[in-house]
């Protein structure tokens, strides 16, 4: 904190010291060149602190990119699956509504054997017929690929 805090203070030093010379600074062609220098002035103001810093310092106020990138990975890794699971539950409602089943929907979403997130198994609560659990169960097994095997169906009290 002592780095940054004697960085803020030189480039605030430096802008004053130019604002200063700006405004004493008569109007025309020195104005101008006084602006270019000014503009230089504050440059290594802000860039020089930087330059002198040994690279250990340097490499301290950095946060390590390797875990970011890891925590980044698996939080978009989990909203990928949150979102895969959130879909086809949708789906299976809507497909069930169509068959004229109510139910709710939850999905568990793991991987294929080349790593991408897939729904893998069901569990449908709702309430239906024979012909209708029937159907519903084979539209989850031809349309997304969840076999019988991996499809739970608890029944509701009507």
């Amino acid at each position: 904190m002592t780095f940054l805090r004697e960085w803020l203070l030189g480039v605030v030093g430096a802008a004053l010291a130019v604002a200063l010379a700006q405004s004493l600074t008569p109007e025309g062609t020195i104005k101008k060149v006084g602006t270019l220098l000014g503009g230089l002035v504050l440059l290594l103001a802000a860039i020089r602190p930087v330059a002198a810093l040994d690279p250990q310092d340097l490499a301290a106020l950095v946060p390590d990119q390797g875990t970011w990138e890891e925590s980044a990975s698996d939080v978009g890794e989990e909203m990928i699956k949150a979102l895969i699971a959130e879909k086809t539950s949708a789906y299976i409602v809507d497909k069930g509504r169509e068959l004229g089943v109510s139910c709710t929907v939850r999905v568990v979403v793991g991987e294929d054997p080349s790593g991408w997130p897939v729904p893998r198994s069901v569990e449908i609560v709702g309430v239906w017929s024979k012909q209708e659990r029937e159907a519903l169960s084979q539209a989850i097994a031809r349309e997304l690929d969840i076999p019988p095997q991996r499809q739970i169906f608890r029944e509701e009290e009507p």
